[in-house]
């Protein structure tokens, strides 16, 4: 057990649903006899563990229960059966408005939470200065939290969740109302928590930071536990349930289609060792085929700046009236690196027929760094203003980008710099 700083165990929370205020009286009075409620599972016997060290996201639709498991966690809600335990003192960053007096000043409150968490006010006196600096909320410090504004709120409350020393900090999608300079600071600042082994819990709608900063994710829906594993293949899987109305399969589903049997490794399987793209959509549209130039192979060797030619055949299985293709290029921890589609760059819809087939092909400059990254591809179309994913292949593609000879330049992208030097008199 001491490995682990979460053990969650057939965790259960479920509410009581009155219709009127005054069905609570006669609950009190008659609930031996009738029931006058309804009950709502918002958490449904969930297990799993988390190691210390570990950073793991937490994603699903809006009411799937994450918030509610977070409270579990965190300690603010009692579950109505399971246990949870924790091993280590906890921070939570959780809905804007939890955790603060209005009535007492920034100043006041840093005290009061620190004191809840078992901090003495010496040591949170040492910790002070370190805590405005990073709030950069200035002389409001000392006025009455209600006065702030909602960016202010969540910087001061951040600032104290990370300089009181948890063992465990939870963050609730709160820093998404935080300005860019200070998200890149909260950015740099759970990084740094990463390498000094703190245990990391993070709900966000953003899957570029989920992607980026998580060892695992965990996948909720109405209540239950879907899915954890390696972040890339879970917000694959997620994002298959976003656009899911009753007719979004997965490829493997399909018994009359079976999936080609190549010996590619997607970016999932880059910890897992699997070999498979993901695929879904419903399929009344296919992509048949997918090559780099002329090329049927998964798996290509570039160099940085090289210009490539990727093309999918598509065939409609019924009248689309507005078909949009896509691509997407993302490294090899699944975060985009660049996308596009037909429609963003303004193309004219075509109406496709029954049985009709296309070539598309998109012409890309690899303005990207050396190492590997991956193509996803995708036919969908635009139905009253809502996208309807037909054929989505995700990791189709594997690009490993060489660097130019002589050149060390870093970063994330190839901006082709040039360098002029003049010797001046």
């Amino acid at each position: 057990m001491n490995d682990f700083a979460i053990t969650a165990n057939n965790l259960t929370k479920i509410y009581r649903i009155y219709e009127k205020p005054q069905d609570r009286l006669k609950q009190y009075f008659l609930g031996k006899w009738r029931k006058y409620y309804k009950e709502f599972t918002a958490v449904s016997s969930v297990s799993f563990q988390i190691k210390k060290g570990e950073t793991v996201g937490i994603i699903g639709r809006n009411g799937s229960g994450k918030s509610t498991l977070l409270q579990m966690i965190a300690g603010t809600l009692t579950p109505s059966s399971g246990s949870i335990e924790t091993n280590g003192r906890i921070a939570a960053l959780l809905e804007l408005g939890s955790g603060f007096n209005p009535e007492f000043t920034g100043r006041e409150n840093v005290y009061l939470n620190a004191a809840i968490l078992g901090i003495s006010r010496s040591e949170i006196e040492e910790r002070m200065q370190d805590v405005l600096n990073f709030a950069d909320i200035g002389d409001f410090i000392d006025q009455p939290v209600k006065t702030y504004s909602s960016g202010m709120y969540v910087r001061l409350a951040f600032a104290v969740s990370i300089h009181v020393d948890p063992e465990i900090l939870i963050v609730d999608e709160a820093l998404a109302v935080g300005d860019g300079r200070f998200q890149l600071k909260c950015f740099e600042k759970i990084q740094e928590l990463r390498q000094k082994g703190k245990t990391i819990l993070v709900v966000s709608h953003d899957l570029q930071t989920i992607r980026q900063i998580c060892d695992r994710v965990i996948m909720f829906d109405r209540g239950r536990l879907l899915s954890m594993g390696e972040p890339n293949e879970i917000v694959n899987q997620y994002t298959k349930i976003l656009f899911d109305k009753g007719t979004i399969t997965e490829w493997n589903d399909k018994e009359e289609k079976e999936r080609p049997q190549d010996e590619f490794k997607g970016a999932n399987s880059i910890i897992e060792n699997k070999s498979k793209e993901y695929r879904y959509g419903n399929f009344e549209g296919i992509i048949e085929s997918v090559k780099v130039f002329d090329s049927e192979t998964s798996i290509h060797t570039f160099t940085t700046l090289d210009e490539i030619e990727v093309k999918m055949r598509v065939k409609a299985e019924k009248i689309i009236e507005r078909p949009i293709f896509a691509i997407t290029i993302k490294s090899v921890k699944g975060v985009d690196v660049y996308g596009t589609n037909s429609y963003f760059q303004g193309y004219p819809f075509e109406k496709m027929l029954p049985g009709e087939e296309r070539e598309i092909v998109f012409k890309q400059r690899l303005a990207l760094m050396p190492g590997d990254y991956f193509i996803s591809l995708g036919f969908v179309e635009l139905v009253d203003g809502e996208i309807v994913p037909l054929d989505r292949r995700y990791d189709v593609i594997e690009l490993k980008i060489l660097p130019q000879p002589n050149d060390r330049s870093f970063g994330i992208a190839n901006l082709d710099s040039k360098i002029l030097m003049t010797k001046l008199q």
